[in-house]
């Protein structure tokens, strides 16, 4: 007769979790010297067919310290069952990577490293570039699942590689500082509604420190057009990507852009910068919390400037913080942030 985990284990190879049954989803972490790489997975994942993150259960944001110093060089994001197969990346809505012992570079929040989702693909940059790490710094993981498939999968797991360089390598790497922004305020809720037809959403802000932006990535959802990045002090376009759409309007690629060759595109602190993302609502009706928009970059900051330290008592920090770890729906960094 089979033990109750060895039924378990035998129902979930089969896609079939009893309720009650499901176990939490938990984050942990290896090092694969050999390979220079930090793997973190999240899981056990229960993902019924056929539904939206509301008919999932969502993990909770969870930390894990840094096992080793050195630069990181960007991450995969991937979907796996519970043999390490690949299933389908549409299974992932969004992950965020977050740096609490280190602020924003546009406002007092918590240092985003790193966000993807299913449309993502890697992010990856080059390795003369590398965001500096200490051994025990925590990395903060918040993610929402959903599953618009009409197949289950349980013990459903995401898997997380970062690739990294040992401090003293003896190879020379530019320190590099990832940032964020979005066309909500930095602490909140940062889903929007859609009016029908053609729309706009903006914010406006100052980068804390100068520098050159040397690659930028954009987020929208189902009926996204553009997101663009304007200096407002010169009135100049600095970056706009447009999504690659499906024939219903969803997004499946955002392009990513690198800006090396040209020395990258210069950021100053005693300027005001805007970014606005515009959708386009077909249906006739007003779509509750059906946008977001968001531009993820890396900057070399200039060498006269040091990245401003964390306010932890600052009502931003404390609001971010409240946010992300209760996951509450359209929260930055919990339920639809990316």
């Amino acid at each position: 007769m089979l033990t109750r985990a060895a039924t378990l284990v035998t129902i979930m190879a089969l896609g079939a979790v009893p309720p009650g049954w499901a176990q939490e989803a938990a984050l942990s972490v290896r090092h694969n010297a050999e390979q220079q790489e930090l793997i973190f997975e999240l899981g056990p994942l229960h993902l019924e067919a056929n539904a939206d993150h509301g008919g999932v259960p969502q993990p909770k944001a969870q930390a894990a310290a840094m096992p080793l110093a050195g630069y990181l060089h960007g991450f995969t994001a991937e979907m796996i069952d519970g043999a390490g197969r690949p299933i389908p990346s549409v299974l992932l809505h969004h992950v965020n990577i977050i740096a609490p012992q280190r602020r924003e570079l546009f406002s007092e929040i918590m240092q985003r490293v790193g966000a993807a989702g299913s449309e993502t693909g890697s992010v990856l940059i080059p390795k003369l570039l590398g965001y500096p790490v200490s051994a025990g710094d925590s990395l903060l993981f918040t993610a929402m699942f959903h599953n618009p498939t009409s197949e289950s999968y349980h013990n459903a797991r995401l898997r997380i590689r970062m690739r990294y360089t040992p401090p003293k390598s003896g190879r020379p790497i530019v320190a590099i500082q990832p940032f964020y922004l979005d066309v909500m305020p930095p602490a909140g809720v940062h889903a929007f509604d859609l009016p029908p037809g053609r729309s706009e959403k903006s914010w406006e802000g100052s980068p804390a420190v100068s520098g050159r932006i040397l690659a930028l990535g954009g987020h929208l959802h189902k009926y996204g057009v553009s997101i663009r990045l304007e200096d407002v002090t010169e009135g100049k376009l600095l970056f706009e990507s447009a999504p690659q759409l499906d024939d219903r309007g969803n997004v499946i690629a955002m392009p990513k852009k690198f800006f090396l060759t040209k020395l990258g595109i210069p950021l100053r602190a005693d300027h005001t910068y805007r970014i606005t993302a515009v959708y386009d609502n077909p249906t006739g009706e007003l779509l509750v919390g059906a946008g977001m928009g968001a531009l993820g970059g890396v900057l070399a900051p200039d060498e006269s400037q040091v990245w401003p330290t964390v306010n932890r008592s600052h009502p931003e920090y404390l609001l971010d913080v409240k946010v992300t770890m209760e996951g509450s729906h359209g929260g930055q960094g919990g339920h639809h942030a990316h």
